[in-house]
């Protein structure tokens, strides 16, 4: 069957390489390290939960053959804007806390979104949420100044 879990966290790993001989890979875990670009994961289309907190991320891309990802974590990086996500229709939970985002936005196309966490962020605005299934969301410690965004649950 080969190798389905890989957990690489706490590490000093630089870049995302060597994932081609795994095929049936559905968990990947490379929190804390020092990677800086999400890139070579179309050799993993099978991967179901992706975590890559606590690195030096600044954008989301090369997102786009994780089709069936569940689980996205990108919590403690230097994210600015929410995008890369078109192909993740499957995504459950996308933990987005502690980046550098103003807004939330670009969702609308995960329809099966039930966790947003984007705590500890620069965010005043949030908007695109009213077609979600969201069950859980956190927006602790952001800038809004106000509960509008209510109306749109």
């Amino acid at each position: 069957v080969g190798l389905r879990i890989l957990n690489y966290q706490n590490n000093q790993i630089t870049a995302i390489s060597n994932l081609v001989s795994l095929p049936n890979l559905v968990f990947l875990d490379l929190s804390n390290n020092r990677i800086s670009a999400i890139a070579n994961l179309d050799t993993v289309p099978t991967l179901r939960v992706l975590k890559l907190a606590k690195n030096k991320i600044s954008t989301l891309c090369n997102l786009e053959a994780l089709q069936h990802l569940d689980v996205l974590d990108m919590h403690s990086n230097a994210v600015q804007r929410i995008e890369g996500l078109d192909a993740s229709t499957e995504l459950r939970v996308l933990n987005l806390a502690s980046n550098q985002l103003s807004e939330v936005n670009n969702l609308s196309q995960l329809r099966g979104l039930t966790e947003l966490n984007v705590r500890r962020n620069m965010i005043a605005t949030v908007s695109s949420l009213q077609n979600l299934p969201l069950q859980r969301l956190y927006l602790s410690q952001n800038q809004i100044s106000s509960l509008d965004t209510l109306d749109n649950f």
